[in-house]
């Protein structure tokens, strides 16, 4: 009795292809100088990121640390957000993005600074890679609309406008 039971279970799923989505772009500019601009990003991201864009809401703390950028709750719990890929000091930092979804499928956030003015500072963020994610067109929606209000509490904290 010749079964097509396992004929197929030697094959490969094919590969799904990415979705095609637009990277998310927003700019911002701050009144500081370059290297004020990257370390009020960096080291006191605790005191801008808004707290609705966070895993555990109020009284979390998110830091760069050890090469990741992560969030702690009030109670303890850690959750990864990234993990730094690149960092030029006072120019550029590319994170793999894994907030919202699976650690797996990173995408890009790269964000880079640049001098306007002795006492202006542009920063250009943009998010890549949303392709690649299951829900893809609804990843980068959700994406659009935070990423301005996050540069914009930023761009506050730092004094713009």
């Amino acid at each position: 009795m010749n079964s097509s039971l396992f004929s197929h279970a030697e094959q490969p799923e094919p590969a799904q292809e990415p979705e095609t989505v637009q990277d998310v772009v927003v700019e911002r500019s701050v009144p500081r100088e370059l290297h004020e601009a990257f370390n009020g990003f960096t080291e006191y991201v605790h005191l801008w990121w808004p707290e609705q864009y966070t895993e555990y809401g109020e009284g979390t703390h998110p830091e760069f640390e050890t090469g990741s950028l992560t969030e702690t709750a009030p109670d303890g719990r850690t959750a990864v957000w990234a993990s730094v890929s690149g960092r030029v000091q006072d120019s550029e930092l590319v994170l793999d993005w894994v907030a919202g979804h699976s650690p797996r499928t990173p995408t890009e956030v790269r964000v880079a600074f640049t001098p306007v003015s002795g006492s202006e500072t542009n920063i250009s963020l943009r998010h890549s890679g949303l392709g690649h994610l299951a829900e893809a067109v609804e990843a980068r929606l959700g994406y659009a609309a935070a990423w301005p209000v996050i540069l914009d509490r930023y761009a506050r904290f730092m004094g713009a406008r």
